[in-house]
C-alpha cells in the first residue's frame, strides 16, 4: 500500500514511523527543511520537501498511484485543500485528515473527506487518565499562528483547586477548550467552571503564554 502523509510534525512523524515499520511504502510531504531532514535522518529517503497543497508537488510525490492520503498539519485550510486535490485531481481512493478546530469537522465531512479526525477526539482517546503528576504536555503546534495545543493536569493541593476560572490569572489569548475530570467526565469550560484536583485541562495557548498558564494551574498552596 502506498501512503502519502502531509506533515512531518507532532502527529505526522510518529505516524510515518509506524507506517514504515509496518512495511508500507510511505512518502512524507513537508515544506519545512528541518522537518524533512529529521524524517530523512531517521527513516531514510521517504520524504519530499514541498507544499502538498500544490498539484505539482502531489504529482511529483506520485499521488496518482497513492492508496491513501493523510493530512496531519496544524492548518485546517491546508489539510482540506490538499486532501481535496488528492481525492478529486489524483483520484486517491481514501483521504484522512486531522481537523484542528472542532467547528470545521462538518465542513470536512461535507467536502467528502473520508475520515476527519478532530484533535479533540485524539485528546479524548489518548489522554484521559494518561497525564502523570502535573506535567506540561505540548500536544501539537498550530502552524503559522504562534499557538499550540497543550494539556495540563492539575495536582492535588494546587492553589487553583476549588476556584472558578474567572478568578484565575489565565494569560491573554488562551482558549480553554476542554476539561477532563479525574473520573473521565468531560466539560467545555466557562468562566464559572470550578477547577478540581486531577482535572486535565486542554487548551490552545500562545506559545509565549504556555508556561504562565502551567504555573497558574499547578502552583501549590
Amino acid at each position: 500500500m502506498y501512503v502519502l502523509v502531509m506533515g512531518a510534525g507532532t502527529i505526522g512523524l510518529p505516524l510515518i514511523t509506524s507506517l514504515v515499520s509496518s512495511g508500507h511504502e510511505v512518502l512524507a510531504i513537508d515544506p519545512d527543511r528541518r522537518s524533512s531532514d529529521s524524517v530523512r535522518d531517521k527513516l531514510g529517503n521517504v520524504v519530499l520537501q514541498g507544499d502538498a497543497t500544490s498539484s505539482r508537488v502531489l504529482r511529483e510525490a506520485g499521488a496518482g498511484r497513492a492508496d491513501i492520503f493523510i493530512a496531519t498539519t496544524g492548518d485546517d485550510a491546508d489539510n482540506l485543500a490538499a486532501s481535496l486535490l488528492a481525492k478529486n485531481l489524483f483520484n486517491v481512493e481514501r483521504t484522512i485528515s486531522v481537523v484542528n478546530l472542532q467547528e470545521n469537522a462538518e465542513l470536512f465531512e461535507q467536502a467528502g473527506i473520508d475520515v476527519a479526525v478532530s484533535t479533540t477526539d485524539l485528546v479524548l482517546a489518548n489522554l484521559s487518565g494518561a497525564l502523570p503528576a502535573h506535567p506540561l504536555l505540548r500536544l501539537m503546534p498550530i502552524r503559522g499562528r504562534g499557538l499550540e495545543l497543550i494539556g495540563i493536569k492539575v495536582p492535588e493541593g494546587a492553589a487553583a483547586v476549588g476556584r472558578p476560572l474567572r478568578d484565575l490569572q489565565v494569560p491573554y489569548g488562551v482558549q480553554m477548550n476542554l476539561i477532563i475530570s479525574g473520573a473521565g467526565r468531560t466539560e467545555i469550560p466557562t468562566d464559572d467552571t470550578v477547577i478540581e484536583a486531577e482535572d486535565e485541562v486542554i487548551a490552545v495557548s500562545p506559545v509565549e503564554s504556555t508556561r504562565s498558564l502551567w504555573e497558574t494551574l499547578t502552583e501549590m498552596r
